[in-house]
């Protein structure tokens, strides 16, 4: 890396967050951000409804871009150690307004992202009960609060039992519904389907093992951040998607076996406790709702970080940047609830649950991959440097780009065109932003 850079680096100094999260700590907690039990009776099944029994092959394809958008997370964070995650690695390796730019989108797809686990949570949970959904949103949203709350160290605790209880509910699913086809598989590739609903169902797919996004913004924190960060991106990417894909497996090879059709969205649910009782669909149920707390709080945590990063590099007003011990930013945590409360609720108020989960799903899947864009070109700036050394950095950089471009393009027509017009608006807001806070900089400097 560049002088200029390691000085700016230097040179940016703050009574912030001690570095105490270890390994363990982080791949668990970002494992919970997945929430990829969830994400299979959420995304996994939205994919299965575009992509039939193509699903878990689209889920694969998802976890490959997620993957090879991670190496280049990966580079860059045994690179680049300060706090803010993406806003960092933008801010030290192209501009200071990409560096903004990149931390504006991320708040967009952190925010988005843990909403729609919210929204996911009470979709699974009203197949079953017949409630207020409003009461049970509240509850989920008003649990993952607290707990953001405690502090960081709470949470890593409370993550290390929910994700280690989630990986297990989801391999003992997949092979019961394996079991109970008499262990008869059906082939994936004889789905035929069009290009575009494949290309969404891919996204909705990479949104399962792209909550390793989490990881980042807690680097500031990390003991050993340029091992610990890279290390943890890989296991959380491979683990959460493969147990993705396995569980979507054993799910559509019951149905194919049964000859049967997902009477709603969100009827896998209803098939746990038809072959299986209610003590099997009570611990489902208890899974379910446990990652969706889970979930909720690390992209919680994850916005706050962002948010923080904003302001520790001089973006937004330098309250967020106030940090308490064993707490976290504080001003940033409220901000960051404020936002969830604002989004979840005028969401569902205004599309009902259904369409409020897609909308969300989709729209933070936007910001995920556009910010993995600006990070892979990063990384490809970084490479050019010293082309010869780093063919590798620029083959996954280049690769990532490409994929990541055709993805979203492929998936466009697709979706609603006000899915799009929300995501761009918000690009647009983020650049009027910092041109009109660099004309100010500008003008106070010539006084």
């Amino acid at each position: 890396m560049s002088s200029t850079r390691e000085k700016e680096e230097s040179s940016i100094e703050t009574r912030g967050p001690a570095r105490e999260l270890g390994l363990l700590d982080i791949v668990f907690l970002s494992f919970g951000g997945q929430s990829p039990f969830l994400s299979v009776l959420s995304y996994g099944t939205y994919a299965f409804l575009l992509a039939k029994g193509f699903a878990p092959i689209a889920i694969l394809i998802g976890t490959l871009i997620v993957l090879v958008n991670g190496l280049n997370v990966y580079k860059l964070s045994s690179k680049i150690a300060q706090p803010g995650g993406y806003t960092a690695y933008a801010y030290f390796s192209l501009t200071k307004r990409l560096g903004f730019q990149t931390g504006w989108i991320y708040m967009l797809y952190a925010v988005f992202y843990g909403a729609a686990y919210v929204v996911a949570t009470t979709l699974v949970v009203k197949e079953v009960f017949d409630f207020n959904p409003l009461i049970f949103l509240t509850l989920v949203f008003g649990v993952s609060s607290v707990l953001l709350l405690l502090g960081i160290r709470p949470t890593t605790k409370y993550a290390l039992f929910a994700s280690t209880f989630e990986a297990l509910a989801m391999a003992v699913l997949a092979v019961m519904f394996l079991a109970a086809t008499g262990w008869h598989f059906y082939n994936p590739f004889q789905t035929e389907i069009p290009m575009s609903d494949l290309a969404t169902a891919i996204i909705f797919g990479a949104g399962i093992p792209t909550g390793y996004g989490s990881i980042a913004p807690v680097s500031g924190e990390a003991k050993n951040p340029k091992r610990t960060i890279p290390l943890a991106i890989i296991i959380v990417i491979l683990m959460g998607g493969s147990l993705a894909a396995f569980d979507t497996y054993g799910i559509a090879d019951y149905l194919y076996y049964k000859q049967m059709n997902l009477s709603s969205d969100y009827a896998v649910i209803n098939l746990v406790g038809h072959e299986y009782g209610i003590l099997t669909l009570a611990f489902v149920l208890f899974a379910a709702i446990n990652d969706g707390i889970l979930a909720t709080m690390s992209y919680m945590i994850a916005s706050s970080r962002t948010l923080y990063g904003l302001s520790y590099y001089g973006f937004v007003h330098q309250a967020f940047k106030a940090f308490k011990p064993k707490v976290g930013p504080v001003n940033a945590l409220i901000a960051t609830l404020a936002a969830y409360a604002i989004i979840l609720y005028w969401t569902v108020n205004a599309l009902g649950l259904l369409d409020a989960f897609v909308v969300l799903g989709y729209i933070s899947m936007l910001g995920g991959l556009v910010a993995h864009i600006i990070t892979d070109l990063a990384l490809l700036k970084i490479s050019l440097k010293r082309l010869r050394k780093r063919l590798f950095e620029l083959s996954i950089a280049l690769t990532g780009t490409i994929l990541t471009v055709y993805i979203i393009l492929a998936s466009a027509s697709s979706v609603p065109a006000y899915y799009i017009n929300v995501f761009l608006l918000w690009v647009l807001a983020g650049f009027i932003y910092v041109e009109a806070l660099d004309m100010a900089r500008q003008a106070k400097e010539e006084e």
